[in-house]
């Protein structure tokens, strides 16, 4: 379900990842611990890219993030999350409303 070009993005030393199926890829960003998933639909052609996230491996739930068009715009738009997160080090407790 993945190109290879696409696997590619997920290298680079970036990312841990977690677990690869036909469907999706589930990564661990080494800049801020949070967890993705990003998961490829088949059969919707309206944005068929779904980005998932959550703040840590404890979490029971992934969110969904966002959709887009391509694996390429979905991995553009974690690392633009993460320097999001480390410029602002109360974001998680914003987020948790603490």
């Amino acid at each position: 379900m993945f190109s290879s070009s696409e696997k590619r993005l997920f290298g680079g030393g970036y990312f841990n990842i977690i677990r690869e199926e036909d469907k999706f890829i589930e990564v661990r960003s080494k800049c801020t611990g949070h967890y993705w998933m990003v998961f490829k639909k088949t059969y919707d052609q309206n944005k068929p890219v779904v980005l998932y996230h959550k703040h840590g491996k404890n979490d029971a739930w992934y969110h969904e993030h966002w959709k887009t068009w391509t694996v390429k715009s979905a991995v553009s738009n974690i690392k633009s999350h993460d320097e999001y997160v480390l410029s602002h080090p109360n974001y998680i407790q914003e987020k948790s409303g603490n």
